[in-house]
């Protein structure tokens, strides 16, 4: 009764094709398949796409209104589940329910379980054995051909998600998913401030592999949050950002700018303050390149890690993706952290700033 890891995440989105497109042109994505006839009428257009061992599925409706039409014209794109693999689904599920978790209907014909999570979102728990999505009606695409040409990007696996929950709820989902899951709680809360706004974040992870989940609350500050930022025009408790893994940051995140992927930067004062604190580790290159490419450098007693961030990807200032190399070790960096939402503060200005 063990999970092991994630599975799949599925985006609900307005258009599944352009998102299906984008993900292909700009992160190297392939569509491997494309299932007209996924669970009921109200969600009937959905593309798998694959790199490494991600698997995303991105689903829109046709039909409204429709779970999907809601979900969406409340959120914005967003990812609906957040699916686990485990060992026996049937078993963690049962253990999950005894916890007092909700048990949510299957869309896919019952061979998974399904739990509610944060807010509007789910957990599909799929055992490492079955399919992520049934068989039926998929069709194999080579929907990657037309970028054949494009450098390749060379995306693992999912790191970690983090996730942005109300005020006050971040203990109780670490809890829940300590209690009904089994994924224990890292030690150490983390606060972090950056220019009068603040926010506070728990670490939950996966007992049989290096997985996790973030669990981010705003802290009453003088300064709206980014986390506050998110929660308001989310309009609740969802994925942040998607982390991925890569073993060459450098050539990712090359890979990335030379598809037109724009990345955040790093502030001008990073190249002189980080090679001062971490000078002495052995990168592989120099760090006016990591700077140039917008890559964060952080480590710990156990090693290093470099992390490089996009912009919010829908038409709403909520769900990003970022891009991680780990070198020895599962932190997530005290001095990254902060410089990386100093990062999204400044692209929050900037947001402002052109509504003015």
């Amino acid at each position: 009764m063990t999970v092991l890891g994630f599975s799949h995440l599925q985006f609900w989105v307005r258009d599944a094709r352009a998102t299906a497109m984008f993900l292909q042109a700009r992160l190297g994505f392939s569509v491997t398949a494309l299932d007209e006839n996924i669970g009921t009428d109200s969600v009937p257009h959905a593309y798998e796409l694959r790199q490494g061992e991600i698997v995303f599925f991105v689903t829109d409706a046709m039909r409204y209104p429709s779970d999907v039409s809601d979900f969406v014209g409340r959120h914005g794109d967003g990812v609906r589940d957040l699916a686990l693999s485990v060992d026996n689904a049937a078993a963690v599920g049962e253990q999950a329910m005894a916890a007092g978790a909700e048990a949510m209907p299957s869309r896919n014909g019952g061979w998974d379980r399904v739990i509610k999570g944060f807010g509007d979102t789910v957990h599909s728990l799929v055992e490492r054995s079955a399919p992520t999505m049934p068989a039926a009606q998929r069709s194999e695409r080579n929907g990657d051909a037309q970028h054949s040409a494009e450098p390749s990007v060379n995306l693992l696996s999912i790191d970690h998600c983090a996730v942005s929950v109300e005020a006050g709820e971040r203990e109780k989902w670490a809890r829940f998913y300590e209690e009904a899951l089994g994924m224990p709680k890292v030690p150490g809360d983390r606060m972090v401030e950056v220019d009068g706004s603040a926010f506070t974040m728990s670490t939950v992870q996966v007992p049989a592999g290096d997985a996790a989940l973030v669990l981010a609350e705003p802290t009453t500050s003088s300064r709206k949050s980014q986390i506050a930022d998110y929660l308001d025009h989310f309009q609740g408790p969802g994925v942040h950002h998607i982390a991925l893994s890569t073993d060459d940051i450098v050539q990712t995140v090359t890979a990335l700018r030379a598809r037109g992927m724009q990345m955040l930067d790093v502030p001008a004062s990073y190249l002189g303050t980080g090679e001062a604190r971490l000078g002495g580790i052995d990168l592989g290159t120099d760090w006016r390149e990591l700077a140039t490419l917008g890559i964060l450098v952080d480590a710990d007693e156990d090693g290093h890690l470099l992390q490089a961030f996009t912009p919010p990807l829908g038409d709403r200032p909520t769900t990003c993706f970022e891009i991680i190399q780990r070198e020895g070790t599962r932190g997530f960096g005290a001095h990254n952290v902060r410089d990386l939402y100093a990062q999204v503060v400044r692209e929050q200005e900037r947001r402002d700033f052109g509504r003015g």
